[in-house]
């Protein structure tokens, strides 16, 4: 009876660390890829605005000269 007990508490304390994963399916994969191409596409743009933006006041500093 205690064996049946001590492998029913590390059946427990397994399945609670370990827990329940959620499976991933080609469908939630390609999304997840989705909205990370988006947010590098939104970081680039970003970036290029900025860099856009600086290359402008260097532009204009030098045209003051």
């Amino acid at each position: 009876m205690k064996s049946l007990f001590i492998v029913l508490m590390l059946a427990a304390a397994t399945f609670t660390v370990t827990g329940c994963k959620k499976e991933e399916t080609p469908g939630s994969k390609l999304d997840s890829l989705m909205e990370s191409g988006q947010k590098q596409a939104d970081k680039a743009a970003k970036d290029a605005d900025k860099a856009a933006g600086d290359l402008q006041k260097k532009l204009d500093g030098a045209l003051n000269k």
